[in-house]
């Protein structure tokens, strides 16, 4: 499971990183990370505060050779002992043939580069593709609006797999910010999705029933990669989620109400209904913007149900291996809720 790698240096010399998807809310905790190993950033268009004095080359992931000619490509692998590979489009929603460029092709190109580097991939996935596992308990429906995104992130998976490098798998869930000061660089769905609850605008959560609300602050997965580094591990598949011990929604709808006490609103928590026994047209019915949330909402709880209305978890082996601290989701949330409304708007 682990070996050394050199760093081109000598003997406990850092490794030499290639970050991926450097400009994205997972680069840019990992680049805030202290001690860190010595990062290659690979941009494209958008800034990287916290690259810091890191080298930056610019990368087109989609291309042959990332869009490098032979010898700056040859140069590259020659340095690089391992690959973070967290390049991805996330957004949900769109149509299948939106994700291949990046998350599947991109994936294949990375899976060429480390071949050629001989180093240790490891890649970000996504918890949800316990969804569309075979021991899932239900088919995922056809229009769930994150079923094409899960493909793609379960598709990447296969193609490292079949490639044959050495590589590692880490499957979060929904992240939320820093575990102790709610940082993020940009707001995800979490923080969109509760800045829209908690000002009381949902008629109604549906939701499955006994499913848990499982959010990860960003510096846990960060911490737990960069350390998998630094012990040399080159193989594993960890589910960064809490599992059983995430909260339930009763739990979530208490920390929404604490937050926007905290902001002067007095908030009425909304109706929890079992969306296996909503009316057809209970969600239609709705105005657009609030069709579309409530949407999201029932859909996401699709994915856990499906995933046996509890996320797999690897935890308990990440705290014992990787030194992750015991962080309290709850107390991590209302941090991260507390520092969206100051600083995200």
């Amino acid at each position: 499971m682990s070996r050394t790698v050199s760093g081109g240096s000598g003997a406990g010399a850092r490794p030499t990183v290639l970050l991926t998807g450097a400009s994205g809310v997972v680069g840019r905790s990992l680049l805030r990370e202290p001690g860190g190993p010595r990062f290659v950033v690979a941009t494209h268009s958008t800034p990287v505060p916290e690259a810091g004095d890191a080298r930056s080359v610019r990368l087109d992931m989609t291309a042959e050779r990332f869009g490098l000619d032979e010898d700056n490509y040859a140069a590259l692998a020659a340095e690089v002992d391992v690959v973070i590979h967290s390049a991805g489009l996330t957004e949900w929603g769109l149509p299948a043939e939106d994700y291949r460029p990046i998350n599947i092709e991109g994936t294949r190109r990375v899976a060429e580069f480390a071949e050629r580097a001989d180093a240790t991939v490891h890649f970000m996935s996504t918890a949800f593709v316990a969804a569309l596992a075979d021991t899932a308990p239900v088919p995922l429906g056809a229009d769930n609006v994150c079923r094409n995104y899960i493909s793609s992130k379960r598709e990447a998976e296969h193609v490292l797999r079949d490639s044959g490098v050495r590589h590692t798998v880490f499957r979060p869930t929904n992240l939320i910010g820093d575990s102790s000061t709610g940082w993020t660089s940009q707001g995800q769905i979490v923080q969109l999705m509760s800045d829209w609850l908690g000002r009381g605008r949902a008629p109604f959560i549906p939701a499955h029933p006994g499913i848990r609300m499982d959010f990860v602050p960003q510096d846990l997965l960060s911490k737990a990669v960069l350390r998998a580094i630094e012990l040399g591990d080159d193989a594993g598949e960890f589910w960064v989620t809490y599992g059983p011990e995430a909260m339930d929604i009763e739990s979530c709808l208490r920390v929404l109400v604490k937050h926007a006490a905290g902001r002067g609103r007095s908030l009425t928590p909304p109706q929890v209904v079992n969306a296996d026994e909503l009316a057809p047209d209970a969600i239609e019915n709705t105005a657009p913007r609030t069709r579309a949330f409530l949407s999201v909402l029932r859909d996401v709880s699709e994915v856990t149900r499906c995933s046996g209305g509890v996320l797999p978890t690897s935890m308990p082996e990440l705290r014992e291996r990787y030194g992750i601290p015991q962080v309290d989701d709850t107390t991590a949330y209302l941090a991260s809720l507390e520092y969206a409304a100051e600083h995200l708007g």
